[in-house]
């Protein structure tokens, strides 16, 4: 990946997994290494502002310091509830982050036309709309940018962020989460991202942006240069959040309390179809081609559910390097 191109990995039924989105292409060039370099000095600004616990410095996913905010649901959370940040000087740190100019540029290239909504326009609708309905429901819930589709940021503060490998199996299965590189590292000798069920390895220069589903691919980041710095800005969604609304804004303890036999036969029947309707939601690379990508052709024609998709379909996002093809835009 160059910071001027734009990459597509395709499954073996050429629906687009994952886009090596580079930089806006308006804003190649200067213009996007300042807003990158500005970025680089607010998560520095933000580390050394910051204090950390241990389990906050040495986690499953490698040795850097990190920060979570936005809201989630599960792990023994009762309802969808914001990460909690403790300390005052904490809390100002992530509030001088989230306001950061190149911050909230860097997050709006992540989820505008140009990447999430055009390449994955069905997930980032189920993205938006699910977050839009949540925090009607629940105004204690705090987006971290508005009009954001993602509801959680993790910041990767390093010093020199790098994981091995693991898949991020809180998040939604389909979904995509956007990761941004930052920091001062040589991108030909390390900061490389990892898929390893597709087989590749992807040179991820500071500045850049990739989305891919990191709940279903097995991914991990080649180590970087003594002396060098490497963060990451990551935004994602919790699959708890859509199961609470699924269940009508409910826990499935609370949802089986009082449903009906109906409801409960109902409930089980859209999840046992549940990963044809998550395989629907990726864009058809030729629907794209042909200017439809809204897939609002292949919807209307009753082929966006079930009708195009069969029990071996199961396998595509499980590909072997053969079936990963990559178009560059």
């Amino acid at each position: 990946l160059s910071l001027r191109s734009r990459i597509v990995l395709l499954d073996s039924s050429e629906r687009i997994i994952a886009v090596l989105g580079g930089v806006p292409p308006a804003s190649e060039g200067q213009e996007w290494n300042e807003t990158a370099e500005q970025g680089n000095v607010a998560v520095g600004g933000f580390r050394e502002h910051s204090t950390f616990t241990n389990s906050q410095q040495h986690g499953r996913r490698g040795d850097f310091a990190y920060r979570t905010v936005g809201f989630g649901y599960g792990n023994g959370r009762k309802q969808p509830l914001n990460y909690r940040v403790n300390g005052g000087a904490n809390q100002r740190a992530v509030g001088e982050l989230l306001k950061n100019p190149a911050i909230r540029r860097i997050a709006g290239f992540q989820k505008c036309a140009s990447i999430f909504n055009c390449y994955a326009h069905k997930t980032y609708l189920e993205y938006q709309t699910t977050n839009e309905e949540l925090l009607r429901r629940h105004p204690h819930l705090r987006p971290n940018f508005p009009g954001t589709p993602y509801a959680a940021l993790t910041v990767n503060a390093g010093p020199q962020s790098y994981s091995p490998p693991h898949k991020d199996p809180d998040n939604v299965v389909h979904g995509w989460c956007a990761d941004t590189a930052l920091g001062k590292f040589d991108p030909n000798k390390g900061g490389h991202l990892v898929l390893w069920d597709l087989g590749l390895v992807i040179r991820f220069p500071p500045g850049s942006t990739i989305l891919f589903p990191s709940s279903l691919i097995t991914h991990s980041t080649i180590p970087i240069q003594k002396g060098e710095t490497r963060f990451a800005f990551i935004q994602y969604s919790s699959g708890g959040l859509f199961r609470w609304r699924a269940n009508g804004f409910k826990s499935d303890k609370d949802f089986l309390s009082t449903a009906s036999k109906q409801d409960i036969r109902e409930r089980d029947a859209s999840r046992a179809r549940r990963w044809k309707v998550s395989l629907s939601r990726f864009t058809r690379w030729g629907d794209l081609l042909q200017g439809d990508w809204k897939g609002t052709r292949r919807t209307e024609a009753g082929l966006d559910e079930l009708s195009d998709l069969s029990s071996s379909d199961v396998e595509t996002l499980h590909s072997a390097k053969r079936s990963c093809r990559r178009y560059k835009q």
